[in-house]
């Protein structure tokens, strides 16, 4: 390619173009830098600002007749080479939510599913009301034991291994249900059943928080919250089909098949996101365990960038500790939260538990209609956890936006009291809680709405069911009561893995132990209770216990600051200490 030596100080129109050219490309790095900048938070959720591009001088190479050559500025080049926070994409991140859907909805379904049987499992043993509730009991008992143990093993093995175990036990337990000839025996399954596959719900969080940031980990812990509550909202209409079309045995072959296609699906596709073993995924694990074969995919290799792993994000080893959840417990702040949200999803099981007793026993419908009875609930369950989720994503973004310009301000009038002493203001700022974003703030202020307003839905439901109202009437409360019963659930799980981020699947559990504690007390004492209270009463009680617990969230949204700086510093500490690397794996 040729150019003419310019006259007059006058660019050649080839000239121009490559200036054009030089532009469009620093504007480009620009928009990667800015990009890096929106994705790559520190604890208070401020960016980790990289060198502007803008201040690059332009080159102004002079060309010779054959080539076009370029001079190196002698500024330094913006470092826009640092490594995403994760390399799976809008696209992989998408299939990792329906994986993650898929494994929880089983974990949901297996105690609703249950529900519409619950009369018909009374008579086949001949057993009292409260004897077949204890096998409601008992699987909350371990559904919420069981992700305390194995939400530390994903944390310290990874989280493929642990699923596919949790998986296959599920899996095994369900055939064993499906056989089962006394009431020990389903005692003694549903209880393998829960310890199973609990711990996937947890897992599934801290998977979320490998491969999110904190501005868009609200969306897509919603979407996998909103597809498990599937299972939970649903699974009554499908147990009521099944049962109802061919016995009360078919429920559990269902879910066997259904585990069965769930482990194969998730032994191909799961990849291993933690990120103490595959960083931000493009490392591939050492352990045949954490490896998945859809690694093997040219495609998936490419943008994994497995060939060119970023081996700067691999983060330190966690220790398996299976008393890991005693340290997240141990901060109050973090209890209020689980407590409130415990006792929401308690009162939220416990009127599905009801729903099913009264519908059968007061209004003598049939299974399938039972199961009919349930459709308001999960349609409106699945609303309330879908855009609870968006809700979050965009009360972030506009909150850290606030906080960004606040604190620019701040900035300016720290930096004219200390003479521009930037390292100065720089430790003042990381070290006052005043100059920290309040992330429990962000997260769960918008509950207090939710609870007062899932209360009175779930306090008129039973004084519905009290009087025995139109059916229509018990189907309306039960639906209002249930569209803002989960928003909590979201909240304070997103809440959880933002705190803790290097063990979300343990601090995940410990708000599974808080949830399925309290359901499987209310439960086991809802029959003695409705003989002394009515439903009327009981209900009443239970709405004015949560919505009096919202007040208890005023204590970590004022305190909100402190403990977020705190939480930042133990994870920057933790981040310090940069593993050795180790030898790069290859398939």
């Amino acid at each position: 390619m040729q150019f003419k030596k310019p006259l007059g100080g006058r660019k050649e129109p080839q000239l121009e173009q490559y200036a054009l050219k030089n532009e469009e490309d620093l504007s480009a790095r620009s928009s990667f830098a800015n990009s890096i900048n929106d994705s790559v938070n520190s604890g208070d959720g401020d960016p980790i600002q990289l060198h502007d591009p803008h201040q690059l001088e332009h080159p102004a190479p002079i060309p010779n007749e054959n080539s076009l050559v370029r001079t190196k500025s002698t500024n330094d080049e913006p470092d826009v080479t640092t490594a995403p926070y994760s390399r799976f994409g809008p696209r992989e991140k998408m299939i990792l939510v329906v994986q993650c859907a898929f494994t929880g909805f089983f974990s949901s379904i297996a105690s609703s599913i249950y529900y519409p049987v619950l009369t018909v499992i009374e008579k086949l043993f001949d057993i009292s009301e409260e004897s077949v509730n204890i096998t409601v009991v008992v699987y909350f008992i371990f559904q919420g034991l069981s992700p305390s143990i194995m939400g530390g093993l994903a944390d310290s093995l990874g989280r493929r291994p642990v699923v596919l175990f949790s998986v296959a036990v599920y899996f095994c337990a369900c055939v064993g249900l499906a056989c089962a000839q006394t009431y020990p025996q389903i005692i003694v399954l549903r209880c393998l059943q829960a310890a199973g596959i609990s711990p996937v719900i947890a897992i599934n969080s801290g998977i979320m928080g490998d491969v999110t940031t904190r501005a868009e980990r609200g969306g897509y812990v919603g979407y996998v919250s909103g597809f498990q509550v599937l299972g939970n909202s649903f699974g009554a209409l499908i147990g009521a089909g099944i049962s109802s079309t061919w016995s009360w045995r078919a429920i559990f072959w269902f879910l066997a098949i259904g585990s069965g296609i769930c482990l194969l699906a998730s032994f191909i596709v799961l990849p291993e996101t933690k990120r103490t073993i595959a960083g931000n995924g493009s490392i591939i694990p050492k352990s045949r365990f954490n490896r998945s074969p859809s690694l093997l995919f040219p495609p998936l290799r490419k943008r994994l960038h497995l060939d060119n792993p970023d081996l700067e994000t691999l983060e330190p080893k966690v220790k398996i500790s299976f008393l890991a959840p005693l340290g997240i417990l141990k901060i109050p702040e973090v209890d209020i939260v689980l407590l409130v949200a415990g006792l929401q999803y308690a009162q939220m099981t416990t009127h599905q538990t009801a729903l099913s007793t009264v519908l059968s026993k007061k209004y003598h419908l049939t299974v399938a209609k039972i199961g009919l009875c349930y459709l308001p609930t999960g349609i409106c369950t699945l609303i309330s956890v879908v855009t609870s989720g968006r809700y979050l994503n965009w009360s972030y973004r506009r909150k850290i936006i606030k906080h960004r310009q606040w604190k620019k301000e701040q900035e300016t009038i720290l930096l004219e009291e200390y003479n521009n002493d930037m390292e100065q203001v720089k430790e003042i700022m990381d070290n006052d809680p005043k100059y920290v974003f309040n992330i429990f703030k962000a997260r769960i202020q918008p509950a207090f709405g939710t609870l007062i307003l899932s209360g009175l839905g779930f306090c008129a439901y039973g004084w519905c069911i009290s009087v025995k109202a139109p059916l229509a009437a018990v189907l309306v409360t039960s639906g209002f009561g249930s569209l803002f019963s989960n928003c909590i659930l979201t909240m304070s799980t997103t809440l959880a893995v933002d705190l803790f981020p290097s063990k979300a699947a343990t601090a995940t559990s410990c708000l599974n132990l808080f949830r399925c504690s309290l359901a499987a007390i209310f439960i086991a004492c809802l029959s003695k209770m409705v003989d002394r209270m009515t439903y009327g009463g009981v209900f009443t009680f239970l709405a004015a216990l949560t919505t009096s617990s919202s007040l208890l969230l005023l204590i970590p949204v004022s305190r909100g600051k402190e403990l977020a700086l705190k939480r930042r510093q133990q994870e920057n500490s933790l981040l310090q200490k940069k593993p050795t690397p180790e030898k790069h794996f290859s398939v």
